[in-house]
């Protein structure tokens, strides 16, 4: 009888083991399938396309593309030019829909009000730079911007010290080879933190 009883404890013993391993095995599943899962979430959320396009690079800085106003005037090709400037063309015009007034922490973390977007009214794909006035300095400028996106939750690209600011955000109208055909500007407030 009491080798029946140790049996039976044996068995509770077994099952209770057992138990207990398809718990623990149970739970690491469902730890697994949700760290997987937010995995593929960061993963999805950090390539997404933004339908932004970026801009060369040359020496660190975004380069200008050329085209009428990057051209340098000399007497063979000044009729050609005078004629390319007083004649733009007809959907060179931007409807800028954007805030004016931006707030950064640092100087190199995203703001959190500053946005731009190229609205659906417009036909032009655009990119801006942001001209600190008082010095005169970029401080940023921006990738391409196609009709229909918008552009938020941007850094500056250089050292700004804590303070306020004016600046002007310079808007380039490019055509489809990326060449500039008109600018527009407009004044925007920063409030830079720390």
């Amino acid at each position: 009888m009491t080798q029946d009883r140790n049996k039976s404890k044996k068995n509770d013993n077994s099952e209770n083991t057992g138990r207990a391993k398809r718990i623990l095995m149970t739970i690491l599943g469902a730890v697994a399938i949700v760290a997987a899962t937010v995995i593929i979430v960061l993963y999805v959320v950090d390539s997404r396309d933004t339908g932004l396009i970026d801009r060369p690079v040359e020496s660190g800085r975004p380069v200008l593309p050329t085209g009428a106003r990057g051209t340098i005037v000399t007497e063979e090709n000044l009729d050609e030019i005078r004629e390319q400037l007083s004649t733009p063309p007809e959907d060179a015009t931007y409807s800028a829909v954007m805030s004016v007034e931006w707030t950064f922490e640092r100087w190199d973390r995203p703001s959190r009000d500053a946005y731009i977007e190229n609205s659906t009214a417009n036909t032009r794909t655009v990119f801006f730079d942001v001209i600190l006035d008082e010095t005169e300095e970029l401080i940023y400028s921006s990738p391409y911007i196609p009709v229909g996106r918008k552009l938020e939750n941007f850094a500056l690209d250089t050292v700004v010290p804590a303070g306020e600011y004016t600046a002007t955000v310079v808007y380039f109208l490019v055509d489809d080879d990326n060449e500039v055909l008109t600018d527009v500007s407009v004044m925007v407030w920063l409030n830079i933190l720390g």
